[in-house]
């Protein structure tokens, strides 16, 4: 008993205050609210004994001094002579998953951008059980203000930090911060007093500074129909296939009243025909998997597209050095196996990229956005270019060299009297076998067209096939190094089409070389024709590492500017300042660094 009744009026006091702090913030989360009272027996007075007092010094909620304050409302003559037991109240609560999914969303880049159609106060609490930081300039109202005055539905205090920090309130209120202020009404995650029409105006506002606007909604509104359709992704989340159970309804009820189910699938398809997936609530945590699976793919096919244009560039320099060779015999490219290295193995090893799996840490990295307002310096543009080209430089060059070895071993071994006859003077026709520099550069091979060329040119082929295939291991890890991870791991379908590709050009030359080719070739031949490629992989390598530098500066500079709170320029002139204040921020304007 002695626990239950304060011995002091400042006791007395605190309590209430502690009651009166948590029905307040229980008003702001609740809906619904219940108080509890048990009757109070008409002797307790009498009853209770504390340290000896008497009855005067009891204080029950019927026995107060004649001048002691009494409510006017009527509500309040109820609870006399009760005990107060206990309140309980409803809440809109977010899912356990939620809070997860908005962690997950900032590490991999992705602003998650809550849309609530409550007021600022009532949303501030649940925003922040989702996780969304709600300090200051991170919330913005979607209802405008009448000529600049507060509006009637906020309470002023410290809990309305859009009014103390003068951001902006309704659509075109932020479409006018945009253009004269800075970036801050894109970098807020938290929308309140939203509708149907302004969420769908924001998206177009998101997607005209050139976001991509993936939106998530419940399936079975109708409200959300226009969102899905004005963004560029939308999934859907169908709630209804959970909550209705369709198993225990009477046949003659459910044929005539109840609720069927292709009518529920019906209303979702209306509202959800824009959307690629439509999931059932217990799938929200599959959202970030969504994202990195198609980060991942579209990673993959960059590489693969990189990959063929980069032999088809190899394929082409190579035809153009051909008529520059130092031999007079120009080489003779067989069209089989130009159609084979075009059409066969750059698409195979090609396609086969796009199952590279991604990094561990590839959904920590923020994604470019896709601005063509942006625009590089001449030297950032040329980087890129010459990168590709020297990559694809290297392949093409080394066949060239490999040819002069190989027409001159073999002109010797298949038509040594014509080199006898027409390339070496009389005093040297009797050397077993001259310098290679005597054979190709002999001015009778102008017109010659013998077996010797043919095989010389299906090898300088094959070899450009060989090096590019090997160059394709730079290819599989886009921006890292073979070093850090072997290419194979991550990818076991390209180890595949790279063996299978090998062996048809293996196969190719079996059967389109003249018979003794290979064998009449010296063995520094063969060390270059297997070293080579390697020395291609170990240049591509060395290139890729410089575009590393720049890519990992880039991307600490994209996170850098998606975890600032700050606009993309200092404030300029807004119309929530000041004259001259206005002045000096225009003095000052300047982008940030």
């Amino acid at each position: 008993t002695r626990s239950l009744f304060p011995n002091s009026l400042l006791d007395c006091i605190c309590c209430l205050h502690i009651l009166n702090t948590h029905l307040s913030t229980l008003s702001l989360l609740s809906t619904n609210t219940a108080f509890s009272y048990a009757p109070l027996p008409y002797t307790a007075d009498q009853k209770i004994e504390w340290g000896g007092a008497k009855g005067s010094h009891i204080y029950l909620l019927d026995n107060a001094a004649p001048n002691a304050y009494t409510p006017s409302h009527g509500f309040w003559s109820l609870v006399k002579n009760q005990i107060f037991l206990g309140l309980l109240g409803s809440s809109v609560r977010p899912r356990k998953e939620i809070e997860p999914l908005v962690a997950s969303c900032a590490t991999a880049g992705v602003r998650f951008v809550y849309f609530s159609p409550r007021n600022m106060r009532r949303t501030k609490e649940l925003a922040s059980q989702m996780g969304i930081d709600v300090a200051w300039n991170c919330a913005i109202s979607l209802r405008p203000l009448e000529e600049g005055t507060d509006d009637s539905f906020r309470m002023i205090g410290y809990e309305d930090w859009d009014v103390n920090a003068r951001l902006p309130h309704g659509v075109l209120d932020v479409r006018r911060h945009l253009e004269e202020v800075d970036n801050v009404p894109l970098l807020v995650s938290l929308y309140t007093d939203v509708n149907k029409k302004t969420a769908a105006d924001m998206v177009n506002v998101f997607q005209e500074y050139n976001d991509t606007v993936l939106s998530v909604g419940l399936s079975h509104l109708s409200g959300n129909q226009e969102i899905f359709s004005r963004a560029d992704i939308a999934i859907g989340v169908d709630v209804l296939a959970e909550d209705i159970s369709f198993n225990n309804i009477d046949t003659n009820v459910h044929a005539l009243n109840a609720l069927q189910p292709h009518e529920i699938a019906f209303v979702t398809s209306i509202s959800a025909h824009s959307s690629v997936f439509n999931l059932h609530r217990t799938a929200t945590c599959h959202f970030v998997e969504i994202i990195r699976i198609g980060r991942v793919c579209l990673e993959a096919a960059t590489s693969g597209a990189s990959f063929a244009l980069s032999g088809n560039l190899s394929f082409s320099i190579f035809i153009f050095l051909c008529p520059c060779t130092a031999a007079t015999a120009v080489p003779m490219i067989p069209t089989l196996g130009s159609f084979m290295y075009a059409q066969v193995l750059l698409p195979l090893i090609g396609l086969s990229m796009a199952s590279t799996d991604d990094a561990k840490d590839f959904m920590t990295r923020v994604p470019p956005k896709n601005d063509p307002a942006v625009k590089y310096s001449l030297r950032s543009n040329m980087r890129p270019y010459l990168s590709v080209l020297l990559r694809a430089a290297i392949p093409a060059i080394i066949p060239q060299f490999l040819y002069l070895i190989v027409l001159g071993e073999l002109m010797w071994e298949f038509d040594s009297p014509f080199v006898k006859d027409f390339c070496l003077d009389g005093d040297k026709a009797e050397y077993r076998k001259p310098p290679i520099s005597s054979i190709i550069r002999c001015e009778a091979l102008r017109d010659y067209s013998g077996p010797a060329v043919q095989s010389a040119g299906t090898i300088s082929l094959a070899a450009l096939a060989i090096c590019t295939c090997v160059a394709s291991a730079s290819y599989v890890l886009r921006t890292e190094s073979i070093r850090s991870e072997p290419p194979w791991k991550r990818n076991h379908l390209w180890l595949g089409t790279l063996t299978l590709s090998f062996i048809l050009i293996a196969v190719y030359m079996a059967l389109v070389l003249e018979e003794g080719s290979m064998t009449a070739l010296s063995w520094y031949f063969y060390l270059l024709f297997f070293v080579t490629p390697f020395g291609c992989l170990y240049f591509c390598e060395a290139v890729k590492k410089i575009d590393q530098r720049h890519e990992k500066r880039a991307v600490m500079m994209r996170r850098l500017q998606f975890e600032t709170r700050l606009g993309m320029w200092s404030p300029k002139e807004s119309t929530h300042m000041g004259d001259g204040m206005s002045n000096n921020r225009r003095e000052n304007a300047s982008p940030m660094v």
